[in-house]
């Protein structure tokens, strides 16, 4: 089998990664939009935190992420709290509907790529796991 570079194979899986995203956005059946779920989930796995270090997480600018934000806020999936240390600042948290919304979209997600692994002969969905753990080295900070 030929080797491909190390560039195609970079724009191939960015490529893949796209339409993996695509067909499970898709799917959902929430009004969160992608930038909603991305905020939300890393509220979730890093925890409450200011608007502008969410915008600098997210690499968004911060006028960007205070709409996500409010939007977060008026559908119920996170709080702004003062922040007890500067009055000047204020936190955002996930809300324990936050919480159950992004679960509820993780499992609705999860559910459409299995069904579709399912349909894959065995052999090749062992070959898709062995990627993941290959590539798992290549995402990590």
């Amino acid at each position: 089998m030929e080797s491909r570079a190390s560039d195609e194979l970079a724009g191939e899986l960015l490529t893949l990664y796209g339409q993996i995203r695509r067909t499970t956005l898709a799917g959902k059946v929430d009004d969160v939009t992608a930038s909603q779920s991305a905020a939300l989930g890393r509220l979730i796995r890093d925890g409450a935190t200011t608007t502008a270090e969410l915008a600098r997480a997210e690499g968004v600018r911060p006028q960007s992420m205070g709409a996500t934000v409010q939007a977060l806020v008026d559908l119920g999936l996170a709080t702004r709290d003062p922040d007890p240390e500067d009055g000047r600042r204020t936190i955002v948290s996930a809300t324990d509907a936050g919480h159950a919304a992004r679960e509820d979209s993780h499992r609705s997600r999860t559910r459409l790529l299995a069904e579709r692994l399912a349909a894959l002969d065995p052999d090749d969905r062992a070959t898709v796991a062995r990627s993941i753990a290959i590539l798992g080295p290549v995402v990590e900070p």
